[in-house]
C-alpha cells in the first residue's frame, strides 16, 4: 500500500499585530539557523544570544531580566533549584581550594560538602554565622568563596553580611548570598557586598508551589560567564513552562510578601506568650540574634520564623503538629498556603553549638486569614496540656519588636 509522503508545510510569521500583556513561551531545543555562516558562528551567542535550548530561549531570557532588574544586578542566570544554584557556585569558584559555609546553611549543604565538594578535591569548613569580620581569622590563602545565608533557614540567624564581605575581599575570596528568606525586595545582598546573590526561585519568587527553580545573580559579567559555562558543563537548563509561571508569581510578589510579613509578625507575637514555648526566633525580634544587623541592613521581614518549644513538648509534638488544619506539614516556604516544619532534634552543628535543644516548629505564613491561623494555632497548642481543656491562656506579655 502506496502512502503519500508526509509533508510539514511551511511556519506562519508571527503576527505583526498581536500584542500581550503575557510573555510568549517559547519550546525548543533545537534552535535553527538561516545559512550555514550563521551556524558555524552559533556559539558566538551562548552568552547572549541563542544557540540551543538548553541554553537559554526567549522565555528564561526574559526571567533572567526580571529577576536581575529586581536584585540590581548586572545579569541572572536561572537553574533548575535552589540547591543546583549553590552547588554551581560553590563549583564555580572554590575549585581546588576551601568554601566556608555558615553553621546555618540550609541542611542539604552538608551533604553537598562531603558527597561531591570533598571528592573534588574542594575542601568545606562550617563557622560560627554570628561571627561578622572575626571571619578573617578563618580565612587561609586556599579560601576562595565564603557563604552567607542571612537568615538562617531554621535558626534565624542575621549574618553581618557588608563586614564578612569585606574581610573576604581583603583576603582576595569571593563573598555568595543566599537571601531566599528576605527576597531582593526586602534585602538586595549584591548592595551589601555580595559577588553573588542566590534565591531558591521555588520560594517566595515563584510563590505557588509549583515550580522548582534557583537563580543567581550578579554585577560582573566574567563571573557570569564563568556561571554559564559550568553551567553548560553540567547541562543545567529550565522549563520555558516554568519560567512563565515565576513571571506570573513575580507580578504579586510585592503584596504577598507584605501579606505574610504582617500575618507572621502577628503570629509571632501570640506564640512568644505561650507557656510551650521557650523563644521566638523572627528577626524583627530583639531575642532574634543579629536583630539589629537586620534593622540596619532589611527593609522588612519576610512570612518564615522559628518556635523553639521547651524539651517537655516533645511526647505531644506529633499530636499537635497533627491537629493542625490550616499549616499543612511541609519543608518549603514561601507560597500561598501556610505551612509548619517540625524539627526535632535542632539541626546539626559543627562550629559552634546548636542553639536550640527543644523541638522546633518552623511556620511560613500563606496568605489565608491571620484570624484562622492563630485559631487554628491555639486548637492545636491545647493538645499540649490535656488536662486544661482548650481554655484561652492568658493575654502574653508585650514583646518588643520592630517593623520596618
Amino acid at each position: 500500500m502506496n502512502h503519500a509522503p508526509m509533508t510539514v508545510p511551511a511556519r506562519e510569521p508571527e503576527p505583526g499585530d498581536f500584542r500581550s500583556l503575557a510573555p510568549a513561551i517559547h519550546r525548543g531545543s533545537t534552535v535553527v539557523f538561516g545559512s550555514m555562516a550563521e551556524y558555524g558562528r552559533r556559539r558566538d551567542r551562548f552568552y547572549d544570544g541563542y544557540s540551543y535550548g538548553l541554553y537559554g530561549t526567549p522565555t528564561s531570557r526574559e526571567l533572567e531580566r526580571r529577576i536581575a532588574a529586581l536584585e540590581g544586578a548586572a545579569r541572572c542566570y536561572v537553574v533548575p533549584s535552589g540547591m543546583a544554584a549553590i552547588t554551581l557556585v560553590t563549583l564555580a569558584c572554590a575549585a581546588g581550594g576551601q568554601v566556608l559555609f555558615p553553621d546555618s546553611v540550609y541542611d542539604p549543604v552538608r551533604t553537598l560538602a562531603t558527597t561531591l565538594l570533598a571528592p573534588c578535591g574542594i575542601e568545606a569548613r562550617f563557622y560560627d554565622p554570628m561571627i561578622g569580620g572575626g571571619i578573617a581569622s578563618l580565612l587561609t590563602p586556599a579560601t576562595r568563596l565564603v557563604w552567607v545565608e542571612s537568615p538562617g533557614s531554621v535558626t534565624m540567624e542575621v549574618q553581618d553580611l557588608p563586614d564578612i564581605a569585606a574581610a573576604a575581599h581583603r583576603h582576595g575570596a569571593l563573598v555568595a548570598a543566599d537571601s531566599t528568606w528576605a527576597t531582593p525586595l526586602r534585602c538586595r545582598a549584591l548592595d551589601h557586598g555580595a559577588d553573588f546573590a542566590v534565591n531558591a526561585v521555588s520560594k517566595y519568587l515563584n510563590g505557588h508551589s509549583d515550580v522548582l527553580m534557583g537563580a543567581v545573580s550578579v554585577r560582573d559579567e566574567a563571573l557570569y560567564r564563568r556561571l554559564r559555562d559550568v553551567g553548560r558543563a553540567l547541562g543545567h537548563g529550565v522549563s520555558p513552562e516554568d519560567c512563565a509561571l515565576v513571571m506570573r508569581g513575580l507580578e504579586t510578589l510585592e503584596l504577598r510578601l507584605d501579606r505574610a510579613e504582617a500575618t507572621a509578625l502577628r503570629l509571632a507575637r501570640w506564640l512568644a506568650g505561650r507557656p510551650e514555648v521557650e523563644t521566638v526566633l523572627h528577626p524583627a525580634l530583639q531575642s532574634c540574634p543579629g536583630h539589629m544587623t537586620w534593622r540596619r541592613d532589611f527593609r522588612g521581614a519576610s512570612g518564615v520564623f522559628s518556635v523553639v518549644l521547651a524539651a517537655w513538648t516533645r511526647s505531644r509534638l506529633p499530636a499537635v503538629v497533627e491537629a493542625l488544619r490550616c499549616f499543612a506539614i511541609g519543608a518549603s516556604w514561601g507560597a500561598t498556603r501556610s505551612l509548619v516544619a517540625p524539627i526535632d532534634p535542632a539541626p546539626l552543628r559543627t562550629a559552634v553549638p546548636a542553639p536550640a535543644t527543644g523541638p522546633i516548629l518552623r511556620l511560613s505564613a500563606g496568605l489565608e486569614d491571620p484570624a484562622l491561623l492563630e485559631a487554628d494555632l491555639a486548637q492545636a497548642f491545647a493538645l499540649f496540656r490535656p488536662s486544661q481543656g482548650t481554655a484561652d491562656h492568658a493575654s502574653p506579655p508585650a514583646v518588643e519588636e520592630t517593623v520596618r
